[in-house]
Parts: C-alpha cells; sequence; structure tokens
C-alpha cells in the first residue's frame, strides 16, 4: 500500500486471488488508470474478461462496499457491472498482508466485464443522450427502493458536505479564470439549496455520472460504471451532474443539456422547486471538483488525468457561467 493508501497489486498477487477466490486462471491482465484504487482488466484462459478491482482502504471500508455491492445486484436488468460471487458465495474479501493480520490493506472485489468504450467527448445523436438521461432517472428509480437510513458516508463529493469542503478548499479556485463565479456566492447558494431541499426524501444515488463513467456499449447503448463515489442524498443531484458534465464533454453544447434533462423527465417529473435549482446544482459541482483538483495540482500531487479535468473543467466553467442561468434555463430546461 502506497502513502495515499492506494493498494500495490503484483501480478502473482492477482493470479493467486483469481484462482483462489474464483477458481479462474488469468491469462492476462493490463492495469488500468485509477486514481485511489487499483484496476485490472482481466482475461482468463478461457477468453473471458473481468474487471479486478482493488479498493482503498483509506477513501472506503466494508460496509459501504457492501451497500455499493447490494445496489448493484439490485440494478442487475441494467447496463451497470456485476459483481461476481466468490467460491464462497461472498462478493468481496479483505487484502491483508497475512491471514492472521489484523491490518486491512485494501478490498477485492471482481466485476464482469461491460464491452464497449468509455463515452469521453464523442460525439452523439440526440436519442442517444435522451437514452442515457432516461437511464439516469430509471436507475435513480430503482435506487430510490433500497433502504440506507443505516448508510452514513462523509464524503468530500457530497453536495450536502460541499460547504465545509469548499470553505477548505476555496483559496485554490481559479477566479482570475472563472470570474463571473464567486466562491462564497456559490457557498451561500449551496446553504440556500440545502434548506429547500429538506421538504423531499433523500435517496441512495450514483452523485458523478460524468463522461467516462459512461460506456458506449457495443450495440450503441448507454451504460453506466463506477458507483464508487455513491451517496445518500437528493435526486436532483445526479441530474444536475450529469447534465454539467455531458454538456461539459460536448463543448459546452446546451442542446445536449436539453436532451439528457428530456430523456430523464420521461421517466422523473421533478418538481418546480427542484428543476429552478438545477443551474446551481451544476455551477456548484464544477466549482467544488475545480478546487480540489487544483489544490492537488498546486501541491504537485496530481496526475495527468486530475490536471487535464482541472483544465478542462475550468474552461466550461467559464464558458457556462458567461452564457449565465437565463440561457441555461432557456435552451436546457425550456424556461
Amino acid at each position: 500500500m502506497t502513502s495515499t493508501g492506494k493498494p500495490v497489486v503484483a501480478q502473482e498477487k492477482l493470479e493467486s486471488d483469481f484462482q483462489m477466490l474464483y477458481n479462474l486462471k488469468a491469462a492476462k491482465n493490463k492495469e488500468l488508470q485509477s486514481y485511489d484504487d487499483t484496476m485490472f482488466v482481466v482475461t482468463t484462459e478461457d477468453d473471458k474478461k473481468f474487471i479486478a478491482k482493488y479498493y482503498n482502504p483509506l477513501f472506503t471500508n466494508r460496509e459501504i462496499l457492501e451497500k455499493i455491492l447490494e445496489t448493484l445486484v439490485h440494478l442487475e436488468k441494467f447496463n451497470v457491472p456485476r459483481p461476481v460471487p466468490q467460491i464462497s458465495g461472498d462478493l468481496l474479501s479483505n487484502l491483508k498482508d497475512s491471514s492472521d493480520s489484523s491490518e486491512v490493506l485494501g478490498y477485492f472485489v471482481v466485476y464482469q466485464y461491460i464491452s464497449g468504450k468509455t463515452l469521453g467527448s464523442d460525439k452523439k445523436e440526440p436519442s442517444f443522450w435522451r437514452k442515457l438521461g432516461k437511464m439516469v432517472a430509471e436507475i435513480s428509480e430503482k435506487m430510490s427502493e433500497i433502504k440506507c437510513e443505516d448508510y452514513v458516508r462523509h464524503h468530500s463529493w457530497d453536495p450536502l458536505e460541499s460547504i465545509k469542503t469548499l470553505e477548505q478548499v476555496k483559496e485554490y479556485f481559479p477566479a482570475d479564470k472563472v470570474t463571473k463565479v464567486d466562491v462564497n456566492s456559490v457557498i451561500s447558494t449551496q446553504q440556500n439549496i440545502q434548506n429547500i431541499l429538506k421538504e423531499f426524501p433523500v435517496q441512495l444515488i450514483h452523485s458523478d455520472v460524468n463522461e467516462y463513467n459512461v460506456i458506449v456499449g457495443e450495440d450503441g447503448e448507454p451504460g453506466i460504471i463506477d458507483f464508487n463515489d455513491m451517496i445518500r442524498s437528493y435526486r436532483v443531484f445526479d441530474l444536475g451532474h450529469c447534465i454539467g458534465y455531458m454538456v461539459e464533454a460536448q463543448n459546452c453544447d446546451l442542446e445536449v443539456g436539453r436532451y439528457v434533462f428530456e430523456g430523464y423527465s420521461s421517466v422523473i417529473k421533478l418538481s418546480e422547486t427542484e428543476i429552478s435549482l438545477l443551474y446551481d446544482v451544476v455551477v456548484a459541482r464544477f466549482t467544488l471538483s475545480i478546487s480540489i483538483g487544483n489544490k492537488d495540482v498546486t501541491l504537485g500531487l496530481a496526475n495527468d488525468y486530475v490536471t487535464k479535468c482541472v483544465a478542462d473543467n475550468t474552461r466550461f466553467l467559464s464558458q457556462l457561467s458567461n452564457l449565465g442561468r437565463k440561457t441555461f434555463n432557456e435552451v436546457v430546461l425550456r424556461i
């Protein structure tokens, strides 16, 4: 395990875990880029593919992972990662130095491989964006069925905790590049949003439907991966984040946001109150993301992925804030 908690996994360890826990023989593997965790695409001798993930114990624990895996099993009809049961029937195991060690160095989970490619900045037809919006809503409805009163997770990306987080990192927000966004105003708006949303129910949400967590299947259909930031919060945040990230990936094309909103609204009819918050939800998410990421860049802790995300998100938030709330509401929400 590194100083950041990211598990260090040798090939021999990966092959041993596959054989011992799943009775599968790994023929080859490829490590994937991952910020906090260690992840591989593993191909077995019979040419089947799996995703093997070693989770960072500093960012999650067994109880949180168990709830995430329960959720993925509940979403089995959707194109999302499905955990593979071990020989024992368990869905995860602790990673330790030795069998008699009490220190947990991580958690090991294997998922079925989803064929396709990440969406990234690829251009798509309006029908694709509507399907994605519809899928986000359908998944949200399904996740609302899961009991989550005991799911307590303090997460820097949680919109309900963003005020505290943003206060801690606001000095890293590049105000010289995003001149029409004032961090203190964003914090004040977030406080108002939290007060407004108290009348709405909370549920489990994905919370990070970005362009790298959307898979385009070989049939062209969307899929959603990486539920590791799943939190207990309000459904409007999932839609707001999805709209924001899809518009950002398409060079601030607000029409894309409209198609996502239309697809979502074909399943879930948000209240006028929730809809009125969407612009602020998008601005707050990107303000937080930029500030957290730019702190790592400034302190020399960022990898290439984070550095690129900070640059892309900064450019987008500048574009969006120049367009403003009125244009966003007219184009995306038709109000």
